[in-house]
């Protein structure tokens, strides 16, 4: 089923949250494979989109997705330090590909509370929200929302 998310996506999306001013951003995220193993690497890069059209480098993680034997695990290590093990399943909806998954685990971020990850794929669109609470910012809440598409 993880085939499906093989490949370069990009697109822009928004940051929203209490702490921070809502930012939009350009995204490249990147699936591969490994050859006849039920892991999939995963590099995320996003860069603010500045009032003025130039953007920043934000933020930048890379892991794996691999199949467990009771679901999927998603494993990545971000650049501002943190660690951030997640779990949950992959399913078939219709025409939709969808992961969901939720926290288990963080290292290097005691600000981190919870998250979750809801990606939806249909055809060459991919979309996404990953939603998190803090220690300052207890309500579980979206963080991040993107739309993305395939690149040839």
């Amino acid at each position: 089923m993880l085939s499906t998310l093989i490949g370069t996506w990009q697109g822009e999306g928004t940051a929203i949250y209490p702490t921070i001013d809502t930012t939009r951003y350009r995204e490249i995220l990147i699936f591969r494979d490994f050859e006849g193993k039920p892991i999939i690497q995963v590099e995320q890069k996003i860069w603010r989109i500045h009032d003025d059209g130039s953007e920043s480098l934000l933020h930048w993680e890379s892991g794996f997705i691999r199949e467990l034997e009771d679901g999927y695990e998603w494993i990545n290590a971000q650049s501002n330090g943190r660690t951030e093990v997640l779990k949950g399943r992959v399913q078939i909806i219709g025409d939709n590909l969808e992961l969901n998954f939720g926290s288990i685990g963080f290292m290097n971020d005691p600000r981190m509370v919870q998250s979750g990850r809801t990606v939806t794929v249909n055809g060459n669109s991919l979309t996404y929200k990953l939603s998190m609470a803090t220690q300052v910012t207890a309500e579980y809440q979206t963080h991040l929302e993107a739309a993305l598409s395939r690149r040839a």
